[in-house]
């Protein structure tokens, strides 16, 4: 259980970047991972706010505020144009953000329906997914997504 919110916040750490600048030029590697870690920053100040889970029930809750952050975080990220060198690792790791808001959904449902060893089955590769996202945007330059 306590591994779980960690997890969450890991989670709302490799969100998103922000700013409407796809119908404009590319940015530099420096301002993309800077937009990056800023909105990285955004959101986990925001999912920090929320309060600790105790039980699968507050889990639920907590998870359950934690996916629409993320589904914003991940909103912002996509409105930037990465550097064209670097498009496929940005593309990756938007990937793998969809994948782990899929992963942090399923700890959510499972903790609705109060088990606990569907919460672990789902952390496990949520884990997994969350280590690789933090690579890619170590890759990308960024210092703040790259981070649990």
């Amino acid at each position: 259980m306590r591994r779980a919110f960690p997890l969450l916040l890991a989670v709302a750490l490799a969100g998103g970047c922000g700013s409407n600048s796809s119908s404009g030029q590319r940015l530099t590697r420096e301002q993309y991972a800077a937009k990056a870690d800023a909105i990285c920053s955004k959101y986990t100040q925001k999912a920090n706010a929320l309060a600790k889970p105790a039980t699968l029930s507050d889990l639920a809750d907590v998870s359950g505020r934690v996916i629409p952050l993320l589904h914003k975080a991940r909103g912002e990220l996509r409105d930037l144009r990465p550097p064209q060198h670097e498009e496929a690792t940005a593309n990756a790791w938007l990937d793998e953000f969809d994948v782990i808001v899929d992963d942090v959904e399923k700890i959510r449902d499972a903790a609705k329906k109060n088990d606990a060893a569907a919460v672990q089955a789902a952390a496990t590769p949520a884990l997994q997914h969350d280590r690789h996202a933090n690579d890619l945007a170590t890759q990308l330059g960024m210092t703040v997504c790259n981070k649990d």
